[in-house]
């Protein structure tokens, strides 16, 4: 192990500025030709920060996570440094069936004060290297329990400031149906777009248009298209989980945004939503879509946005003509 300690990387207070410098002396240290630390979101590895000179990985990326050696190293069926992957067999199939050629593989779990995985310190090497390599071990669960420490420090922290910054969000509210309004709704992405690209936070926004209003409007008067919104906004706002967030963005259009979402949630929260809007006499096109950390919540708005339209069209509810 080196003892340049000069060199030792300062941890700053946060997440993403510590993975870069922990990753940065890695490098230097113990030069493989990819270092990353990544987030494992309930179905995926997404490498938030990567210092790779081998790989065709960059941040943002992510790999199934039955893709991933690291999903046997986290259980403690496989050894954190494997010098030579084709000695260990499970390393072996996963770099047999991979289109990169792997020769070594580093990895050590990244866990909350609580238990709970969130990701992972790995690194990777086109070739085999000595089992001296091994040597490195003490070093890297130092590093990797620092970076714990500077990870629950930023969480913590960013919870108290996320707290505050939706509270001070509830004055930008519709008045008609007491959601969160369009420019409300502009804001809280924006706010929540660096915490997600800093901690690769699994999330889904939903897009919710609708059925009706305008014949409701022609036909009953603009005083039952306004309860109509009302009936819609309670059953959407009464349906969602606590830590969901739903807005009206347009005149009958809502946006909902769903932390700690994967697909599979997404999809079953719509279903959901969709039969609670039935139960009040409402119908509604849904569209949802995944963050990811290339493009963005726009990307995702835009995503959910255009599976909402596509449903729409081939959808088609009449309308009551009674």
């Amino acid at each position: 192990m080196s003892s340049h300690y000069s060199q030792f990387p300062h941890f700053p207070p946060r997440f993403d500025l510590a993975s870069d410098a922990i990753l940065t002396y890695l490098r230097n240290e113990i030069p493989l030709g990819f270092w990353g630390v990544t987030r494992f979101d309930g179905e995926r590895q997404v490498y938030l920060t990567v210092n790779n000179v081998a790989f065709p990985v960059t941040s943002g990326d992510s790999v199934a996570w039955a893709d991933s050696m690291c999903q046997y190293m986290v259980l403690g069926e496989t050894p954190n440094i494997a010098p030579d992957v084709r000695e260990v067999p499970q390393y072996a199939a996963i770099e047999e069936a991979s289109a990169l050629s792997v020769g070594t593989y580093v990895g050590l779990p990244l866990v909350t004060s609580d238990g709970t995985l969130f990701g992972t310190l790995c690194g990777f090497d086109e070739k085999p290297h000595e089992d001296s390599l091994e040597a490195h071990q003490s070093l890297l669960e130092l590093l990797v329990s620092l970076l714990a420490n500077v990870l629950e420090a930023d969480l913590d922290r960013t919870a108290v400031q996320r707290a505050l910054e939706q509270a001070e969000l509830r004055a930008s509210t519709d008045t008609l149906t007491g959601l969160l309004n369009r420019g409300g709704w502009e804001r809280l992405l924006e706010h929540e777009e660096a915490r997600y690209r800093r901690f690769g936070d699994p999330g889904a926004v939903i897009s919710v248009d609708l059925d009706h209003l305008k014949p409701i409007n022609d036909t009953k008067g603009h005083h039952a298209g306004d309860e109509y919104l009302r009936t819609a906004a309670r059953a959407l706002a009464d349906n969602v989980r606590s830590a969901d967030i739903v807005a009206r963005v347009g005149g009958d259009e809502f946006g909902i945004l769903a932390p700690k979402t994967t697909a599979d949630d997404a999809e079953e929260l719509t279903r959901r939503l969709s039969q609670a809007l039935h139960a009040v006499g409402v119908t509604a096109s849904f569209g949802h879509a995944q963050y990811t950390i290339a493009e963005g919540f726009a990307g995702a708005w835009k995503a959910a946005d255009t599976a909402m339209y596509q449903q729409k069209k081939t959808r088609r509810e009449p309308f009551p003509s009674r």
